[in-house]
């Protein structure tokens, strides 16, 4: 932390994305971010979508990547979070979309919107390590 002229500047982050590019089903992909990092990601606003699509190309990859969301009644993240910006999606147009009302899980597709798919299939995923802020475990 700094001090200029009256204006207080942070340099530090309270959570880092870590790009996997292993690819496994959802369920597989959370139990490996849980074991390895904190979880799968969690993404609170414009900024951390940002930080996150630039882990992904800055290991020279653009394909799709599980992320921490899930739904089977409410659309909810991996670890629970709840806090500020738990809300914040960035769907696809015409997402989300429940075909044989089986597409519980959520992907970041190449251009970097949303889409729920099938948990079962197999991605590169993203997880992160650190403490977000307000965080609720369930």
């Amino acid at each position: 932390m700094s001090f200029l002229s009256g204006w207080h500047i942070s340099t530090c982050l309270s959570h880092q994305y870590h790009y996997v590019a292993d690819a496994m089903n959802w369920t597989e992909a959370q139990t490996y971010c849980r074991q390895r990092y904190t979880d799968l990601a969690t993404i609170q606003n414009t900024n951390d979508m940002n930080q996150l699509t630039n882990t992904v190309s800055s290991a020279g990859h653009s394909s799709e990547v599980w992320i921490g969301l899930y739904s089977y009644v409410d659309w909810q993240w991996s670890d629970g979070y709840t806090g500020i910006g738990a809300d914040y999606k960035n769907w696809a147009s015409s997402e989300p979309a429940f075909w044989d009302a089986a597409e519980y899980c959520v992907k970041i597709a190449s251009d970097g919107t949303w889409t729920n798919f099938y948990c079962s299939e197999e991605y590169g995923f993203i997880c992160y390590s650190g403490e977000y802020r307000f965080q609720k475990r369930k």
